[in-house]
C-alpha cells in the first residue's frame, strides 16, 4: 500500500526530504490543455525540484496531473483521433523533460458539464479512446492513472470494464463530497453519519460504488483531505449546525474552501489560542469524521484530524486497496497529517 500527495506545482519547494522519505508518489498539479495540448509552462522551475526530491528519495516516483476543476478542453481534443494523438505526442514530450513516472488525467468530468467546462455525450467512449492512447505511448513501465470523482455520476460517464485494464489505479476524490450545495456536513467522512437530512455521501460507499462498477479493489485509493470546507450563516439547530443550511441566500460562499490544518489545529483547536474561542469540537464516532462549530460566528468546519487521516489509512489496508492520497501538500505545514498518515502505513 502506498502514501501518495498531490502538490501545486509552485509549492514543490515545500516538500522535503523528510517528506520524500515519507511519500511513496507524488503528483503535481496541475498540467492543463490549451489548443489542443499539453500545457505546462513551469518545466524549467519544476526539474530541478524534482532532481532534487529524487536524491532525496531515489524510489519515490512522480507523476503530473492532468486537468482539475474548471479546466477545460478534454472533450474538444478528444473527439478526433487527430486530436487525441496531437495531445498523447504533447504529454510525452513534458514527461520526458521531465522524467516522469506517469501521468494522471483528472478531467472533471467526461459528459458533464457542471465545471462550466467544454463536455458532450460521446466523452464516454473518446476518454477510453483517450486513455488507450497515452497508454499505448507510455508503455507498460509507466504510470496512467485517473483522478475520479467519488459518485455514481462518475461510473456513468466513464466505460469502467474498457479503462480498468489501462490504468494503475483510480483514485477516487473522497473530498468535497459536500458542500455549498448541501446542509452543512462532513465532506470527507469515512462511514455514512446517519443524519437524515444529509446525503451521507462517505469513502466506505464510494469505494463500494467503484467496486461494484467492476474496479477491483487493488486498482483503488482513497483520499485524505488537509484543507477544510467552511459553511457561514449556518444556525446552531440541534447539533451544533450539522444538517443546517445557509439561511442567507446572499451568501455565494457558504460551503467553500476552509482552512488548512495546520491552522485549525494551532488556531480553532488549542485552548491556548486566542482564536479558538467559541469554537466547539465534534468527533463524529459514527462516520469517523470531525468539525468545528461556532455559534456566535454561526460558521461550520468539516475536516480531517490526525486520528481521521489514520483510520483512513487502516481501511485502505483492511479492504486491500492500493493506497492513500491527499490533497494537498501545502495545506499542513506542520505536517501533522503526513506524520499520522506516514506513521500508519509503515
Amino acid at each position: 500500500m502506498f502514501l501518495c500527495a498531490y502538490c501545486t506545482a509552485n509549492t514543490l519547494d515545500r516538500v522535503t526530504a523528510d517528506d520524500a522519505a515519507r511519500l511513496d508518489l507524488i503528483n503535481i498539479a496541475f498540467g492543463t490543455i490549451r489548443d489542443g495540448l499539453l500545457w505546462y509552462p513551469r518545466i524549467d522551475e519544476t526539474k530541478p525540484e524534482l532532481d532534487r526530491i529524487r536524491a532525496a528519495h531515489p524510489g519515490i516516483r512522480i507523476l503530473l496531473s492532468i486537468g482539475g476543476w474548471g479546466a477545460g478542453g478534454f472533450s474538444t481534443m478528444a473527439k478526433t483521433p487527430e486530436g487525441i494523438a496531437a495531445f498523447t505526442a504533447s504529454c510525452m514530450t513534458v514527461a520526458d523533460a521531465l522524467a516522469l513516472d506517469g501521468l494522471d488525467i483528472d478531467w472533471e468530468y467526461p459528459t458533464i458539464g457542471s465545471a462550466g467546462i467544454d463536455h458532450a455525450p460521446e466523452d464516454r467512449e473518446n476518454f477510453t479512446a483517450l486513455l488507450r492512447s497515452l497508454r499505448e505511448a507510455l508503455g507498460p513501465e509507466k504510470m496512467l492513472t485517473i483522478a475520479a470523482g467519488a459518485g455514481k455520476y462518475m461510473i456513468e460517464a466513464i466505460e469502467i470494464p474498457k479503462i480498468v485494464p489501462l490504468l494503475d489505479y483510480f483514485s477516487l476524490m473522497t473530498y468535497d463530497m459536500a458542500g455549498g450545495w448541501t446542509p452543512a456536513c462532513h465532506h470527507t467522512a469515512l462511514y455514512p453519519t446517519g443524519h437524515p437530512d444529509v446525503h451521507n455521501m462517505c469513502v466506505d460507499a464510494a469505494v463500494r460504488i467503484f467496486g461494484e462498477a467492476g474496479v477491483p479493489q487493488e486498482k483503488l485509493v482513497i483520499g485524505a483531505a488537509f484543507y477544510s470546507r467552511r459553511w457561514t450563516h449556518i444556525p446552531a439547530g440541534d447539533n451544533l449546525g450539522f444538517g443546517e443550511r445557509c439561511y442567507d441566500p446572499a451568501d455565494k460562499d457558504s460551503g467553500l474552501w476552509g482552512p488548512g490544518y495546520t491552522e485549525i489545529a494551532e488556531k480553532l483547536i488549542d485552548p491556548a489560542s486566542p482564536e479558538s474561542k467559541g469554537w466547539r469540537l465534534v468527533r463524529d464516532d459514527v462516520a469517523h469524521a470531525r468539525w468545528l462549530y461556532n455559534p456566535e460566528k454561526e460558521e461550520f468546519l468539516s475536516f480531517d484530524d490526525e486520528e481521521s487521516v489514520a483510520e483512513k489509512v487502516r481501511y485502505a489496508r483492511d479492504k486491500g486497496l492500493a493506497g492513500v492520497m491527499y490533497w494537498e501538500h501545502s495545506c499542513d505545514p506542520s505536517r501533522r497529517l503526513l506524520r499520522a498518515m506516514s506513521e500508519e502505513c509503515r
